[in-house]
């Protein structure tokens, strides 16, 4: 019982590590993509939650001169 509920706070943290970093990008004026469509923190956090057949990779959109423009999130299923 006591490692069920010991997981289930480890994902909170998780989402909750997850969303305050995307609002830091989102507040430098970092794009968020989540399968190629502009998003929010809170709109990609819930896709990460209710991912079951798979999970979301991350990418680093870059501009010439190096300098991170965006970050996209495109889902990826579990191979069989």
């Amino acid at each position: 019982m006591f490692l069920v509920k010991s997981m289930g706070k480890k994902k909170t943290k998780e989402q909750q590590d997850l969303k305050k970093e995307l609002k830091r990008y989102h507040e430098q004026g970092i794009d968020l993509l989540l399968q190629g469509e502009y998003s929010t923190p809170a709109r990609i956090v819930q896709a990460h939650q209710v991912a079951e057949e798979g999970s979301y990779m991350r990418d680093y959109i870059q501009d010439k001169k190096g300098v991170v423009t965006g970050v996209e999130f495109d889902f990826v299923q579990n191979r069989i």
